[in-house]
């Protein structure tokens, strides 16, 4: 079971999610599975998505209900005690997963 569940709701994010992804492959904490979420897409993120090819990404893809049920539905996949949210513009420095991992074990 990994560390961390890194759950990250996608709608129409194709210019922003692989940056995002590789943003969280490239921690130096490597203890996490990440959980795509695509909630209805309309754009091409799906094939962004699938350009990467790791062992810890779980790719789901559903109809559109808004990012708070696509959260939900990666939380309900997760098998980390630990959940992070990240959103599918967004990104982490290196470091970030060590620093959570830091706080969650004083």
């Amino acid at each position: 079971m990994p560390y961390f569940s890194i759950v990250i709701p996608v709608y129409n994010k194709e210019k922003f999610v692989a940056k995002t992804l590789k943003s969280v492959l490239v921690q130096t904490f490597l203890d996490f599975e990440i959980i795509i979420v695509n909630d209805g897409s309309t754009d091409n993120s799906e094939a962004e998505i699938r350009i990467l090819n790791d062992p810890r990404i779980q790719y789901y893809s559903k109809k559109n209900e808004g990012v708070a049920m696509a959260r939900n539905f990666g939380i309900e996949k997760a098998t980390a005690e630990y959940i992070c949210f990240l959103d599918a513009d967004d990104y982490w420095f290196p470091n970030f997963l060590v620093t959570m991992h830091r706080f969650t074990s004083e």
